[in-house]
């Protein structure tokens, strides 16, 4: 009776890490990828600037400040004013 309930447990442990791994794949992928200036834009525009913490946290140095606040300002120029 212990056999099955052990080994479904070390399937589900497996499963949990193979899906762990696939997860910092891709976000790595996406680190690797991204073009920091329009992120930092779409940021600016949408008035989030707590994202680039998160950013900084996720992608280390993938994360390219510079261009990411460039856009940021030049999203926050784009914004609609309030009530407009």
């Amino acid at each position: 009776m212990r056999t099955p309930i052990g080994m479904a447990a070390i399937l589900l442990i497996a499963g949990c890490e193979s899906m762990n791994q696939k997860v910092d794949a891709s976000r790595q992928d996406r680190c690797e990828r991204a073009d920091w200036a329009l992120v930092g834009e779409r940021d600016g525009m949408s008035g989030s600037p707590l994202l680039k913490d998160r950013y900084e946290y996720i992608c280390g140095d993938m994360f390219k400040p510079g261009p990411y606040d460039q856009g940021f300002q030049k999203g926050r120029l784009r914004k609609p004013p309030p009530g407009a």
